[in-house]
């Protein structure tokens, strides 16, 4: 789909789209025997789960192991990263999710990150822990790890790593009108109502010119790696029919959206550009993440232990897409 008709989801068929998802947290633990005669602790954390939609919303960690974190973007779900996690676990990682109501303040919203990866530090001090986000949720996890925050709020977890995927960071060219305060003076406050409408309370912070997008704030000392991985969108396919000809593209930001020298040119930031459509980059049932899983084993971000076979991954990682309901996946922003 183009992006006007990624907006025509959201919207009056005029404005824009982005991408993310909900919470905060209260802690309880039980220890649990696994088969595997590894203890494992249970925590509820408001906002983290396991990727999936079941109504369960304990984690089950093992608090010597490095945890990955995977924040969705707008329109999405945990669920829809379940095979991304499972990934992980084939590699004998543990991934889990954040979920989040993406039509919060982006401020608000990452703040609710911070507070349930402080709560999550509580119970695992050493635990170090590799943030993704996809899209908007790149955006609201890059916020949730920087400091001087409006809310005062600080990961106080002492080993970061960041990785953001088709991320807006230079602003939604199509919401540039939300951000315009004389055109909304002089709408006599119809433009704040259609912006409200389409994306919620987040309307005056995804504009090219927005503070939020001008001033992205400095990364914590803790994060020691913020891999910046941009998608040149053009000419890709989201779904095809079955005579193989196109009916949805895949192109949601342009790689100028996705680019914020900012963000890009600091200290431990590693900015790459991938040819791969929105979806595309991070999977969805008609196709394997080839690019993205090849790009985290490269960062060491996804420890290839080898104890399995290339062939043998290839084939466990399809087989895991294959398995997976692409029809949950086709909205993934």
């Amino acid at each position: 789909m183009n992006q006007m008709d990624f907006l025509r989801c959201a919207s009056v068929g005029v404005l824009f789209g982005l991408v993310g998802c909900s919470s905060n947290s209260v802690n309880d633990i039980d220890e649990v025997e696994e088969p595997t005669m590894l203890t494992k602790q249970t925590l509820n954390i408001e906002g983290l789960k396991h990727c999936n939609n079941a109504n369960d919303d304990s984690i089950h960690l093992n608090p010597d192991e490095p945890l990955t974190i995977i924040v969705h973007g707008c329109f999405a779900s945990a669920g829809q990263f379940k095979t991304l996690a499972d990934v992980y676990g084939l590699y004998d990682q543990q991934a889990i999710c954040f979920e989040y109501d993406d039509r919060k303040s982006l401020e608000e919203t990452s703040g609710e990150l911070v507070s349930a990866l402080n709560k999550l530090s509580i119970e695992n001090p050493h635990q170090s822990l590799h943030v993704i986000g996809h899209s908007q949720g790149g955006l609201v996890a890059r916020r949730a790890l920087t400091v001087d925050r409006e809310d005062e709020k600080k990961v106080a977890t002492k080993q970061l790593q960041l990785t953001t995927i088709s991320s807006p960071f230079n602003g939604i060219e199509i919401s540039s009108h939300c951000g315009m305060t004389s055109l909304r003076i002089l709408s006599l406050g119809i433009v704040d109502l259609i912006c409200y409408a389409v994306t919620g309370e987040k309307y005056q912070q995804i504009p090219p010119n927005a503070d939020f997008i001008e001033q992205p704030g400095e990364l914590l000392s803790s994060v020691s790696h913020h891999l910046v991985i941009k998608t040149d969108e053009r000419n890709t396919c989201r779904r095809t029919n079955d005579d193989g000809i196109c009916v949805e593209d895949d192109y949601v930001f342009s790689v100028s959206e996705q680019s914020n020298q900012e963000v890009d040119d600091v200290v431990h930031a590693n900015p790459i550009t991938v040819k791969a459509g929105h979806v595309e980059i991070v999977g969805n049932g008609n196709s394997v993440p080839t690019d993205l899983i090849d790009i985290l084993k490269e960062q060491q971000l996804l420890i290839d232990n080898g104890t399995v076979g290339q062939l043998e991954q290839v084939r466990l990682i399809e087989q895991l897409y294959s398995q997976d309901d692409s029809s949950n996946l086709s909205i993934l922003k």
